[in-house]
């Protein structure tokens, strides 16, 4: 079995899973290839045959970060991140990770262990995840938005890091919630149930009156949850560490977006890679899976076709949710954003 020291000088060794219980963090060993394919590096992900090794987080307390500072992109669900993170991975350039079940593990050791937890195996799970496969190559991760609960705490921890917040607005949410159906629905009562942990005040609601609410609303809620918590994190950051992005801008004109991501991160991926991926079949697919065939404008029509089934309830449940959230942002009104209003 490898020795700690040689393993966090092998960024082949990718720390997969932790255990916040025994503390220990498992690494498999993958290709750089691997990793950048896989749409989630969690549970989904298939890691039959890969060699693994389990070591105590302690044993990677003096991993020290590379010295190019990872960059993050925080995200609401359903906004096109992972899109994005395949369009900014390029060898040599850039490795997108996209949702570490490892960092999950972290954020709810936080909810139930409390922050101090999180104190001496935060910065080793990081320094692990941010090793380079080649010098001079940045590695942007995309963690869960359920891992959201973490940003404030890697704000803290890495200075010299960037974060973008991608996000959609309120509407564009409620649509890609509802168009799933009831899985969809179920989904959102469970981010509710996770977010509720993190102490944002509508948790208080009696579960009497929390249970008369309709899918929509408490799909709305959960929409003002996550971006509540990503305004409360960003304010912990400096100048220049901080910037938002509209995921339907983004998708509805993605070179002037990608132009503007790839500058604020310094990623280095230039103007002719960035007209080669906005040109090239990665708008066509899936981003969840490739396989299918998916665009812009089919994400506009199938919105459209939801809206009209919801009927009125879809604006009259937007205008509720903002009686009792007017301080949220309303669309494009997040803060720092890259491109201009």
């Amino acid at each position: 079995m490898s020795k700690p020291p040689q393993i966090a000088a092998d960024p082949l060794w990718f720390p997969d899973a932790h255990d916040a219980n025994s503390h220990t963090v498992r690494l498999s060993r993958v290709s750089r290839k691997a990793l950048a394919e896989e749409a989630f590096l969690d549970d989904r992900w298939d890691r039959a045959g890969a060699a693994q090794v389990a070591h105590p987080v302690s044993d990677f307390a003096s991993l020290v970060a590379p010295k190019r500072a990872p960059r993050f992109i925080w995200h609401t669900a359903f906004c096109g991140s992972t899109l994005l993170a395949r369009c900014l991975d390029k060898p040599g350039s850039n490795l997108s990770l996209k949702e570490p079940d490892v960092l999950m593990s972290l954020a709810n050791m936080k909810r139930t262990q409390g922050p101090q937890a999180l104190q001496r195996e935060l910065g080793p799970v990081l320094a692990l995840l941010a090793r380079p496969f080649v010098r001079r190559e940045q590695v942007t991760i995309k963690p869960s938005n359920t891992v959201n609960n973490l940003m404030g705490d890697v704000v803290a921890l890495l200075p010299d890091a960037r974060h973008l917040l991608l996000y959609s607005d309120l509407r564009a949410f409620l649509l890609s919630i509802t168009k799933k159906g009831e899985p969809g629905r179920a989904f959102a009562r469970q981010l509710f149930t996770i977010f509720a942990m993190d102490g944002h005040p509508i948790a208080q609601t009696p579960p009497r009156e929390l249970l008369k609410l309709t899918d929509l609303q408490i799909a709305a809620l959960v929409w003002h949850m996550q971006v509540a918590s990503l305004l409360a994190a960003s304010r912990n950051g400096g100048a220049g560490q901080i910037a938002s992005l509209d995921g339907d801008r983004f998708l509805h004109a993605p070179e002037p977006a990608l132009k503007a991501v790839d500058a604020f991160l310094g990623l280095g991926l230039g103007a002719d890679q960035i007209r080669l991926i906005v040109s090239g079949p990665i708008f066509g697919r899936d981003s969840k899976d490739p396989a299918k065939a998916y665009s812009a404008e089919h994400r506009a029509r199938e919105a459209e076709q939801t809206a009209a089934a919801i009927g009125p309830a879809l604006d009259a449940t937007i205008e509720w949710s903002y009686g009792l959230f007017p301080a949220s942002p309303r669309a494009g009104g997040m803060p720092h954003p890259l491109l201009a209003n």
